[in-house]
């Protein structure tokens, strides 16, 4: 085997193993030793060899669109735009393209909780079968602290990839919650914003080196080719823009759905840093569901919430009965709530309690669900 395409090396020096035992070895004999990643053998893993050139036409953004829609109600815009990020992503995997095209912009989704950011994207990773990542960016802390960190988020790419770097290097990750990092809070653990600041290196791609504590050796990887999706509700820049427009005497007339729309030169207006947004593609906006949303979400979705606890009756052999009324009661209990689709099944898990505890009986018994909003 040739130097060039021996996995590790030694820092500086022009000694070569072909496995990381053989490194862990020499480590042990030779304190002071660095181990790392042979870099040309890296490269060569994440640049993917032998691409087609003929356009890929087996999951088209028609395609994923469509599969989107089987799953998710409403939110039309942003379903659109995802299923053509996630194509063009899924795309640089199969093919040889130019550098712009292989490197895709940073997306924020911009809703409310509960109207479906995470939802669309993880379906759309689904059907196009790429990796999917979701983070809770407001829980993360900067590095140095014990915590969830940008290595750790690494690490877990890393680890979903089964270890590939070039699987983890073109996966998807949604950072949720990211408006959360820049409230101003009174506190001294407020680490949004130094988080935010070692989230941007991620973003711009640069090249990490996560040190593996079994083998002493250092992995390199680059963030360069991973699509990130942002999503977060900002819900007091669309407050604003809504009392804005009430004093300017427009909105004596409510129109059916609240179409206010959160632009990059509003949140440029926050607290979000200028350095984080200037990487941002696009600004995808996703709106707040109404009473016919959520009815056709219990009715109409592949993905309802209902078909699961009706399921889980089923299962021992008892049968459900619940009709419209019922179904519209909790649309309408779920329009009113600002939990989104998770109102939804936090209300389906309180009118389903009995019969899921008493269908395990194997009494094939039909149980009739009805809605309380006391019970909730």
């Amino acid at each position: 085997m040739s130097q060039s395409k021996k996995l590790f090396k030694v820092l500086d020096e022009y000694i070569y193993f072909d496995t990381a035992q053989e490194s862990q070895e020499y480590a042990k004999n030779n304190p002071g030793k660095v181990i790392i990643r042979n870099t040309e053998v890296v490269d060569k893993e994440v640049q993917k060899p032998n691409y087609k050139q003929e356009p890929m036409m087996e999951k088209t953004p028609s395609m994923i669109l469509d599969y989107l829609n089987q799953h998710i109600i409403s939110q039309d815009e942003a379903k659109k735009e995802i299923a053509l990020a996630i194509y063009y992503h899924s795309l640089k995997l199969e093919h040889a393209l130019n550098d712009d095209m292989l490197t895709n912009a940073p997306i924020m989704m911009v809703g409310p909780t509960g109207s479906g950011k995470t939802f669309i994207v993880q379906k759309a990773c689904e059907f196009a079968d790429v990796l999917f990542l979701h983070v809770d960016a407001a829980s993360m802390v900067p590095e140095g602290i014990k915590g969830y960190s940008v290595s750790t988020l690494i690490q877990d790419v890393i680890s979903l990839a089964g270890g590939s770097i070039y699987k983890a290097s073109n996966a998807v990750v949604f950072l949720d919650e990211i408006d959360k990092l820049f409230i101003q809070e009174d506190s001294e653990l407020n680490y949004g914003a130094k988080v935010a600041s070692q989230l941007l290196r991620l973003l711009e791609g640069a090249m990490f080196a996560m040190e593996d504590s079994n083998y002493q050796v250092s992995t390199n990887f680059s963030a360069k080719y991973v699509q990130f999706i942002l999503g977060g509700a900002f819900q007091p820049i669309l407050d604003k823009k809504q009392e804005k427009k009430s004093v300017m005497g427009f909105a004596t007339k409510p129109t059916k759905r609240y179409k206010q729309k959160i632009t990059l030169e509003d949140l440029y207006s926050t607290n979000v840093p200028k350095e984080l947004l200037g990487r941002m593609g696009a600004v995808v906006n996703l709106h707040p569901l109404n009473k016919e949303d959520y009815y056709k979400i219990l009715t109409q979705s592949e993905s309802s919430p209902l078909k699961e606890f009706i399921n889980r009756v089923e299962f021992h052999g008892d049968t459900v009965d619940i009709d419209e009324h019922t179904l519209y009661e909790v649309a309408q209990y779920a329009s009113k709530s600002k939990l989104g689709v998770r109102a939804i099944k936090q209300a389906l898990k309180s009118m389903f309690s009995d019969a899921l505890f008493y269908a395990a009986d194997g009494e094939h018994k039909t149980h009739k669900i009805t809605f309380k909003e006391d019970i909730l």
